[in-house]
């Protein structure tokens, strides 16, 4: 039965995709369809056809699902960043399940539902540690706020749900600044104007605020009216800095940056450790759910022998926390100011047996195994994409026991996972951490032994 773009339906939802859509069936073809919940009956609206997909927009709830709730956002329906903000949270998890559980069936031929557990998360609103907002202007009025789902159009949102209040007082500063001294915002499709996004990093322990503007150029003229707003609204101000992204490029920030006030970073504090971060520098979004998760790799690792090797380390939070447990740490890292964080965090905590090399870990980490490196176990924490296969070839090469595997993509997970069992290894443990409530993604630890 064929359908047409603006085409009107009565859908049945009955499954649930990645991304966070719900998915119905309609003439032997699956439906997308955002903000829907499985079991509910709606009408959507036909707005892509693709060879291998169809996607819909919602136009009305005939019977909702007992798992649907009100959205606590205003522009939830236009925003697209939190898709899960209208279900139950524990019905959340039950969805995120879903996802990882169809990726490792169909992509790793791995049937894991009935075992699979997910660690939920005690703060499931304002959990989120650093924020990115694009700036526009609407009419004679800077506005702030997120892309609309597949595209460029800013959504204005004065407070999200999902980050630090302390995140959105910042930002807010950022606009009554810019507005009151008519800063220039950046037009990506004429190139012109200076600010184009507003970036906050924030952390508990001790109670610290990092602030940048990211322009266009190196504007010269008076930052001071911003300084004092940002100081007055946020006593733990650590520092206002000016990051300079030339670029007609959808990377946020650019690898030029100056301090126009305090200084340049942060510390977090985890398991009595200090780190610092810097502004580029990665960290995972929601502090206490990290510390679940570092406590699920290191107890997989807890007696393992010989040196261990934390891959695409960031600012070597694990790799450091492994050290205090005694073992003997190796980071690899490609970002060189993510480096430079984790090379102070030894100094700060005066942590000995620690290397960390700067460098792609596809690179690195073959070499290191070439020159004779034999860790008894490595962490693999890559981007959404996964690991290159020349990663996993060094892996099976290395003469590891253990492997302890983070991912936040179950696609990409799920194909490495297929990779790694053709390599010899299998899967020992595997646990979901919600690092991400409200929103579709899910954190993923799976822990890997050598057959």
């Amino acid at each position: 039965m064929s359908v047409e773009v603006g085409q009107q339906l009565e859908l049945t939802i009955d499954g649930f995709a990645a991304g966070g859509l719900g998915v119905a069936h309609h003439g032997g073809r699956a439906i997308f369809v955002p903000q829907t919940i499985p079991q509910e009956t709606v009408v959507a609206r036909i707005t892509h056809l693709g060879r291998k997909k169809i996607s819909a927009e919602l136009v009305e709830i005939i019977e909702p699902s007992a798992d649907r709730v009100t959205p606590v956002c205003p522009v939830f329906e236009r925003c697209g960043g939190c898709q899960l903000l209208h279900v139950d949270y524990q019905a959340q998890l039950g969805l995120k399940k879903i996802i990882l559980t169809d990726a490792l069936r169909s992509i790793a031929g791995l049937d894991y539902e009935p075992e699979l557990k997910i660690v939920p998360a005690a703060a499931r609103l304002a959990y989120r540690n650093r924020g990115q907002y694009p700036v526009a202007r609407k009419g004679s009025k800077v506005v702030t706020g997120f892309f609309a789902a597949r595209s460029h159009k800013v959504i204005a949102v004065d407070k999200c749900h999902i980050h630090d209040q302390r995140v959105d007082q910042a930002v807010g500063c950022i606009r009554a600044w810019a507005g009151r001294k008519r800063v220039t915002v950046y037009d990506e499709k004429r190139q012109r104007g200076f600010l184009r996004h507003a970036v906050v990093r924030v952390t508990d322990k001790p109670d610290q605020v990092l602030v940048a503007l990211v322009g266009k150029d190196d504007r010269a003229g008076s930052y001071g009216d911003l300084i004092r707003r940002l100081r007055r609204q946020l006593p733990q101000l650590r520092g206002l800095v000016l990051n300079i992204n030339p670029q007609r490029t959808n990377v946020i920030l650019g690898k030029r940056m100056r301090v126009l006030w305090g200084q340049p970073d942060i510390d977090e504090h985890i398991d009595g450790l200090r780190f610092r971060l810097s502004l580029g520098s990665f960290f995972q979004v929601n502090t206490a759910q990290a510390g679940e998760l570092f406590k699920k790799v290191r107890k997989f690792l807890k007696n393992t022998s010989g040196p261990l090797v934390d891959a695409f380390c960031g600012v070597g939070v694990m790799a450091s926390l492994l050290a205090k447990d005694g073992h003997e740490t190796i980071g690899i890292e490609v970002a060189e100011s993510a480096v430079a964080d984790a090379r102070q965090t030894l100094k700060f905590n005066q942590l000995s047996g620690v290397t960390f090399h700067q460098g792609r870990v596809e690179q690195v980490l073959p070499k290191l195994i070439k020159d004779g490196l034999e860790p008894g176990g490595l962490v693999l924490d890559p981007p959404r994409k996964g690991c290159a296969a020349e990663v996993l070839q060094a892996v099976a090469q290395s003469k590891t026991e253990k492997i302890a595997y983070v991912s936040c993509h179950p696609g990409s997970l799920a194909r490495d996972l297929a990779r790694l069992f053709e390599l010899g290894f299998e899967l020992e443990t595997l646990e979901g951490v919600d690092m991400f409530p409200q929103t579709a993604h899910l954190e993923v630890f799976a822990g890997l032994v050598r057959r």
